[in-house]
């Protein structure tokens, strides 16, 4: 039973986070083809998704303070899986959105997606009631 918890709160973990991020990744690659920017350093922007993604995850705190679900038996378990799951979603996501020649930003790879889900985890699993 405990291990059927801690699966289902790392699918929830995991699959509001790629939403999360392709909605993200929407909106960042329209804005990167407006202004016809290059992708910079991954390491870089890997710092710079870390932070947006802390940042959003400081904001959902004022819509929903609380944790979504109760912590398991072995407490930020989803600082470790969730950025490496998300991160490889995200690396799939941006490659599926290469091949068909659309704009991808720095977000649609492992290193970016997994900073941006780390970022916003650490500030709710510290900061979550």
């Amino acid at each position: 039973m405990v291990l059927l918890e801690i699966l289902i709160q790392l699918i929830l973990d995991i699959f509001g986070q790629v939403i999360l991020e392709v909605l993200a990744e929407f909106g960042l690659a329209a804005l990167k083809a407006t202004l016809e920017r290059q992708n910079r350093s991954l390491p870089l922007a890997a710092l710079g998704l870390f932070l947006l993604g802390a940042g959003l995850g400081g904001l959902s705190l004022f819509v929903w303070p609380q944790r979504v679900i109760k912590p398991g038996p072995v407490p930020g378990l989803g600082l470790l899986i969730s950025p490496l799951c998300v991160g490889g979603v995200m690396h799939a996501w941006g490659t599926y959105r290469r091949v068909l020649g659309h704009i991808t930003t720095n977000l649609a790879t492992f290193a970016g997606g997994a900073a941006f889900a780390l970022g916003s985890a650490l500030v709710r699993f510290l900061w979550a009631s």
